[in-house]
């Protein structure tokens, strides 16, 4: 079937879920909660038995490496915004008898992760070739040492901002400021921005901040554009696209084959988003337990949560990871890991073609208080 006849199927199949599913214990339908993303961008394609193009929205699963059209309104209870890019969490039904020549799935959204709007930036035409900037990302530092070109999640990047000939100010304050008030770095499927240049006038005078080169780890296992704009008087008056190259190793920025181990002295990572600061993971180096190497995840802290809060992100913010990066659940038992503590409890667990995760929850004893975690190691 082709992506084109999927459109019209998947509104016909959408009626169908909406009759027959309103209780699920009465269908034999299945499902599964995954993540996807849908495009500032829509396209205008025709749908089976017509030759009038309609608006479709581009959307993407996890697993999948190109966006797919996908006619409007066929996620039920979604509502698609003109130029907004989304991160979603929706429920994949799966259709034990899917209509004649029709799709075999519908999407119902459970939760709006991000809802971010890409403003088009204004470049007046006599704005100045000496005003422009341009981002690059200049600096790889992979997890594990690999000697890659690719970035993948949990990988360290580092970025600068130089201006319309390619130059670099690593001191001082380059000309092309004098234009902005401040410059922006941001992405549509991030919630958050980072300011790299900042001007403010109050009673005590002017004051200036630049930040020339900066860092941050990523999220994400898929390409995405990052943008830097440049705004004066509440507008965008410049903006500079790139496009972030990322793939994922065997799980997020791990090679179990190619990547390191370290024997002695494990280091704790800090990893963090400048672009989404909801949760900041501590990532410990690969490790060897019973001649099988493995991973630990946990959520940092936030010193402005309670203990009981604090608990809770732990738990959301893992959740939120595998399910972004693994999206299915499986139902391993604690006999079929070569690496999990004796007094880890599972609470859930996912895995690929190469991995297995584990989702641990540690009770407070003697030896440490009460946390979550996961667990990785090849299969």
């Amino acid at each position: 079937m082709t992506i084109k006849n999927l459109s019209f199927v998947l509104l016909t199949a959408l009626s169908f879920i909406w009759v027959g599913c309103d209780n699920d214990d009465i269908s034999n339908d299945t499902y599964v909660d995954i993540i996807i993303q849908v495009s500032e961008k829509t396209v205008y394609e025709p749908v089976w038995g017509s030759d009038t193009p309609v608006e479709h929205m581009l959307v993407k699963e996890q697993s999948a490496t190109e966006w797919q059209p996908l006619v409007m309104g066929s996620i039920e209870g979604f509502e698609y915004v003109q130029g907004h890019a989304y991160e979603l969490k929706v429920r994949k039904i799966t259709f034990v008898n899917p209509p004649q020549d029709g799709a075999n799935y519908t999407y119902r959204l459970l939760e709006i992760i991000n809802n971010t709007q890409l403003d088009a930036p204004i470049i007046p035409e006599e704005w100045p070739e000496e005003a422009k900037f341009k981002l690059k990302m200049v600096q790889l530092n992979p997890f594990m040492n690999l000697d890659t070109p690719l970035a993948a999640p949990f990988d360290f990047l580092t970025f600068r901002i130089l201006d319309h000939q390619d130059r670099y100010t690593p001191l001082g304050y380059p000309e092309f400021l004098h234009h902005y008030d401040s410059i922006v770095m941001s992405t549509p499927i991030m919630p958050a921005t980072y300011c790299v240049y900042q001007m403010k006038t109050d009673e005590r005078g002017t004051f200036e901040k630049f930040t020339s080169q900066w860092s941050s780890y990523f999220f994400e296992k898929n390409d995405f554009q990052i943008v830097l704009k440049g705004y004066k008087d509440g507008e965008v008056k410049y903006a500079f696209q790139i496009e972030q190259l990322m793939r994922e190793r065997d799980f997020l920025g791990i090679d179990w084959i190619g990547g390191s181990i370290v024997l002695a002295n494990p280091q704790t990572n800090l990893v963090y988003c400048v672009l989404d600061t909801r949760y900041e993971f501590l990532l410990t180096d690969t490790q060897l337990r019973n001649n099988t190497p493995f991973v630990k995840i946990r959520v940092a802290a936030d010193s402005h949560s309670t203990d009981a809060e604090n608990l809770k992100r732990q738990e959301d913010g893992l959740r939120w990871l595998l399910e972004k990066h693994l999206g299915y659940k499986t139902f391993e038992t604690a006999a079929d890991f070569k690496t999990l503590p004796e007094d880890a409890s599972i609470i859930e667990t996912y895995g690929n073609e190469t991995t297995r995760v584990a989702l641990l929850h540690f009770t407070e004893d003697d030896l440490h208080e009460e946390y979550y975690c996961i667990i990785a190691e090849p299969k």
